[in-house]
């Protein structure tokens, strides 16, 4: 359903028209004093209103008929959604705009600077995307994807987009009231402030997701029996669970035989042997954390052990044994980095740090490297209502 055409020769674009200019030139052309032209294919179309109020133009029969695929209300209404936000960034904001081998649903353009803005609330095929997008870079346009149901190839295992730097692509969907919503990771906006954070610079790439400076640390105690002398103790593990600098959950990427498990942090143990000392955590027995060989791997490496015979408690075996039982939380200081590509917007943070048990334990700084599987995420920028 087209929003632009052309009555003679001068542009209307018509959801600028009001209810007035509307109701005169559907008058004209119902008199047949002038003649309204859909510029995608010169042909002759009329006016019509959708049951929502939205204004646009549509198709005579034609023994020649137009290519143009059919468009939802929904599509319709994330055109125009586009279209007044570009316009109140200060960008000209042009729909159905073709050149050479391409047409955008919505052409931003700004002095040298343009912006093809494409929603597809049908589905697409990744070659075809990619194709599409291939002719923007070759035309120096800009692409960005607005994707109902994205192409498999484009989704995560969780079904959200991987971010692409190349192919800026985000999914959208309609709410219970009929609106149009963006959705990054786990927040969800109006799209019409997608793209004003867009073109206002406050979305940012990154290739890797860093660990927020100052965050809140699960550890837990869990009770176990000792595969050598069978005596009941303790053993400790961190919940993987921690924030990034965009307030994006991840997880912490578990290791076994080696020194780099984010248990066996120095930070972390030292936080237990802190907590150990304390009325709550002298009743708890806990091996220490130190070098053991293990026939397993056939090598000694960083491991827990029994508090009292000093047996291996190995990697793999543990694995079984970490039941959550929480006991503290502690503040951690980290600048890991996490090799995930994510969109983010900018925005000054307030750190408040609380324990679950009302304790504190003194911080410590982590240096461990992250990995997991590719995400989006997404956060306010000052008073911006980025969020609904």
């Amino acid at each position: 359903m087209p929003l632009r055409a052309y009555i003679e020769d001068k542009e209307i674009v018509s959801i600028d028209l009001n209810d007035e200019e509307w109701s005169a030139l559907k008058a004209r052309l119902k008199a047949k004093k002038t003649v309204l032209i859909l510029p995608c294919c010169g042909q002759e179309g009329f006016l019509r209103m959708s049951s929502k109020g939205l204004k646009h133009f549509v198709h005579l029969k034609s023994a020649n008929p137009c290519d143009w695929k059919p468009e939802s209300a929904e599509h319709l209404k994330a055109k125009v959604a586009i279209m007044e936000a570009c316009r109140e960034q200060g960008w000209n904001a042009i729909p159905e705009f073709s050149e050479a081998d391409w047409r955008a649903d919505v052409l931003a353009v700004q002095g040298g600077k343009r912006i093809a803005f494409e929603v597809q609330w049908s589905r697409q095929t990744y070659e075809e995307t990619r194709l599409r997008q291939e002719r923007y870079k070759a035309s120096n346009v800009r692409g960005c994807w607005f994707f109902r149901i994205a192409p498999k190839e484009m989704s995560d295992y969780d079904k959200t987009l991987v971010a692409d730097k190349e192919t800026p692509a985000f999914k959208i969907f309609k709410d219970e009231n009929s609106n149009i919503l963006a959705q990054v990771g786990k927040v969800q906006m109006p799209l019409k402030a997608l793209i004003s954070n867009l073109l206002a610079r406050k979305l940012k790439f990154c290739e890797h997701i860093r660990s927020a400076p100052k965050q809140k640390v699960t550890i837990i105690f869990f009770e176990m029996k000792c595969w050598k002398c069978g005596t009941l103790q303790y053993c400790y593990t961190v919940e993987p669970s921690l924030k990034s600098v965009c307030n994006c959950d991840f997880d912490v990427e578990r290791s076994s035989w080696d020194d780099h498990d984010i248990d066996k942090h120095p930070g972390v143990y030292a936080a237990v042997q802190d907590f150990l000392q304390t009325e709550e955590g002298r009743q708890l027995k806990v091996g220490l954390v130190k070098k053991r060989y293990s026939r397993t791997v056939a090598d000694s490496y960083l491991s827990h052990g029994c508090y009292y015979c000093d047996a291996i408690f190995g990697d793999f075996h543990l694995i079984e044994e970490k039941l959550y039982a929480f006991t503290g939380v502690y503040t951690i200081i980290d600048n890991a980095l996490m090799p995930k590509p994510i969109w983010w917007i900018l925005r000054v943070f307030h750190h408040v740090l609380l324990s679950l048990l009302g304790l504190y334990f003194g911080s410590f700084r982590c240096e461990q490297n992250f990995s997991r599987p590719t995400a989006y995420c997404f956060l306010r920028v000052g008073n911006a209502p980025v969020s609904s």
